[in-house]
């Protein structure tokens, strides 16, 4: 089996599911042997080792020389975050000079490349490095220039949660569009879409969010368990691409938890059977309100659940985390 060893100093929180804890599932579903490096890991199926400020490189080349990993696998959840020091550039600097010098073929997954426009910096940072392939989670990433070879890799969801943790009965279900996640602050052009169609549905009375805390319109995160009992207990769950074109997580995991999948168009959005979603637009939400109230009819029940169930099961066994594990498996053979 191939050895990785796992390079991540960012610690997690509300998204740890869809991040650090997919890299988890690759060491417990057997596809890879994972050690772990950096600061921020915790309560994981797999060794990691907590770095030594005092000598970073002599403590890397150490669990080099000890571990013996076939490969090196680096991720970045949020590569556009320029003013936090998140980027890829500054979330690395930490490493970036043993990077450079090991001699093991290396890959990069991120998450939000270039969200807000392209950085030159940004891409030359991948062969600078000596990375093998720069791997986006996010399909639009592959239109911008590199000089690696590059692959999309989108989300996942943890099956066997989201199998014990949605709700079966869909008579207990809201008729309601629930949304969880950003809709203001900083993310108010973002999202401004999703934020349309946020304030449409509220209006009519069809919106169910978490509740407001403090400032900015922040409102209450719920993990695990939680978040998936919140997305399934509505009957449709609301997304959207962005501005930035994403095929964002909430696109697998509101299918994953039995609940009609009601999004922007995004690039990547392909990837799933037509007519098993709603699709809405900004300038005509009169169409969504439409497209819900035929579903939330009676008389169209049946059809309702057939194509909600259809995509449940289409996202389930496509993507799972499993399978993503597989391909990322796939891609990192390549260059062995």
């Amino acid at each position: 089996m191939i050895k990785l060893l796992y390079i991540d100093n960012r610690k997690y929180g509300h998204n740890r599911d869809i991040h650090v804890d997919f890299i988890d599932s690759l060491n417990k579903n057997k596809i890879f042997t994972v050690v772990g490096f950096g600061s921020g890991l915790y309560n994981l199926s797999f060794k990691y080792y907590k770095p030594n400020n005092s000598n970073i490189n002599n403590h890397f080349f150490n669990i080099i020389k000890k571990e013996k990993p076939d490969a090196i696998l680096t991720y970045n959840r949020n590569g556009s975050s320029y003013t936090s020091g998140g980027d890829n550039i500054s979330l690395y600097n930490w490493i970036a000079d043993a990077l450079k010098k090991v001699d093991l073929p290396k890959f990069h997954i991120t998450t939000d490349y270039c969200r807000s426009g392209f950085r030159q910096e940004q891409a030359d940072w991948f062969k600078n490095l000596g990375f093998s392939a720069s791997i986006f989670r996010q399909k639009v990433a592959l239109d911008y220039p590199i000089d690696i070879d590059s692959y999309w890799l989108p989300f996942s969801v943890d099956s066997s949660l989201y199998n014990k943790y949605s709700i079966k009965n869909f008579n207990i279900k809201s008729k309601k569009v629930g949304f969880i996640g950003s809709a203001g602050d900083i993310s108010k052009n973002l999202y401004r879409n999703r934020i349309a169609a946020m304030d449409f549905l509220s209006k009519k009375n069809l919106l169910k969010t978490t509740r407001v805390v403090g400032n900015n319109f922040k409102r209450k995160m719920l993990f695990g368990k939680d978040y998936i009992n919140f997305i399934s207990s509505q009957r449709f769950g609301l997304t959207c691409g962005g501005t930035c074109n994403f095929l964002t997580a909430k696109y697998f995991q509101i299918p994953a938890a039995k609940s009609m999948l009601i999004c922007s168009d995004t690039i990547g959005l392909e990837i799933f059977p037509e007519d098993l979603y709603i699709k809405y637009s900004a300038d005509n939400l009169e169409e969504m309100i439409d497209s819900i109230e035929y579903y939330n009819n009676n008389n169209n029940e049946k059809e309702y659940r057939e194509r909600t169930l259809s995509l449940n099961s289409f996202v389930i066994k496509n993507h799972n985390n499993k399978k993503r594990g597989i391909e990322l498996l796939s891609i990192i053979k390549r260059y062995l």
